[in-house]
């Protein structure tokens, strides 16, 4: 997996530009396969100044990478165990329960200081958050935060439900009327893309960073920074008849020349692409043949020249052909998923480092 930091970064910029508030850094998911620490440092370089992780060890990372300017957040929050830590490293935690605002609550009068956090306030995605019933409780607690912004997300602004993403804007903005004054953190990605009435003071897009596609039905707008190449490590010739891989699922219905790829679902390559998935040799794509196992995958090459493809030859998986909403596509699920599976199977190596926007 060969990733471009330039794109990562001109991604950053562009979605910058698009917001008159502040532009968050999401690098959860590793940066959504893409690689947390070095996506991190190249994006700290051209100015990002707020870091999302959703784990706290990976926010400890962050500061150990970042240093002591940028503000770091959790979105998972914190537990007790762990705020004598989240203080001494200078962490923000998100508030995404009264059980979690309790313990902020105790922490702040045991050391008389307020706690930097973030209060999540859910609003539909009825996943972490405070609930409505929840506000009368949390008011008087959270005279011992700092409260860094209220934040809700977005349930169907993939699905460009803006029915519902008004209705979250609004119920955000008429529960954190009452509660004390502080910014407001509201669209995603795709968010981002639907109007700047839904974006609030701190955006946070982190898919389309990472170049996956905010837009439902349209091309893709972002740069999509990875690059996966896999090599052939044996060509075969079949005859007619002649089954390939377990369960011999396929079987050549004529004389057949097969390339063996060094790439399976170990690598992050998903069985479900057994018969159905392609790859792409010089602009030209070659099916999937058989069942995709641990660490190899079958396509046939009968079409090309026997030239073409030999020993040692890559395979684009995801490349300038292959686009990541294909990828996913082709095994039913979404971008995210797809390209992490990638990004944690498949060694990385990083390009354009140095590079300023």
């Amino acid at each position: 997996m060969l990733v471009d930091l330039g794109a990562i970064q001109r991604n950053f910029c562009k979605l910058e530009q698009m917001t008159s508030g502040t532009c968050a850094a999401i690098v959860k998911g590793d940066g959504y396969g893409h690689g947390m620490r070095e996506a991190s440092r190249a994006l700290r370089k051209i100015g990002a100044e707020l870091f999302f992780s959703a784990r706290f060890e990976d926010a400890l990372t962050l500061r150990a990478d970042l240093g002591a300017g940028p503000r770091i957040a959790v979105l998972d929050g914190i537990s007790l165990a762990d705020m004598a830590e989240t203080r001494a490293r200078d962490i923000i935690p998100v508030v995404n329960s009264l059980e979690q605002l309790h313990v902020i609550s105790a922490v702040a009068k045991q050391t008389a200081q307020r706690i930097p956090a973030f209060i999540h306030l859910d609003t539909a995605m009825n996943r972490l958050g405070l609930a409505p019933e929840d506000d009368e409780r949390a008011e008087p607690l959270l005279a011992s935060c700092s409260v860094q912004a209220y934040m809700t997300h977005f349930a169907s602004a993939d699905d460009v439900d803006l029915d519902l993403c008004h209705l979250q804007v609004s119920r955000l903005t008429e529960r954190a009327k009452p509660l004390p004054i502080a910014p407001l953190s509201i669209a995603n990605s795709c968010g981002v893309f639907l109007g700047s009435e839904l974006h609030g003071d701190i955006v946070r897009p982190g898919k389309s960073t990472f170049g996956i596609n905010p837009l439902a039905d349209a091309d893709n707008p972002m740069e999509q920074p990875a690059t996966i190449l896999a090599p052939v490590v044996q060509i075969r010739t079949l005859k007619k008849g002649d089954p390939v891989g377990y369960s011999s699922t396929w079987h050549a219905p004529a004389p057949r020349r097969i390339a063996i790829l060094a790439i399976g679902y170990a690598n992050g390559f998903m069985r479900d692409n057994s018969n159905r998935g392609s790859v792409v040799f010089g602009g030209l794509r070659a099916p999937v043949i058989g069942r995709v196992s641990m660490d190899l995958t079958t396509v046939d090459i009968s079409a090309f020249p026997e030239t073409a493809v030999h020993v040692g030859a890559a395979a684009e998986i995801v490349g300038n052909t292959i686009t990541y909403r294909e990828v996913a596509e082709t095994i039913a699920t979404n971008e995210h998923e797809a390209i992490i599976a990638l990004g944690r199977g498949c060694k990385r190596f990083f390009v354009n480092g140095e590079t300023n926007v």
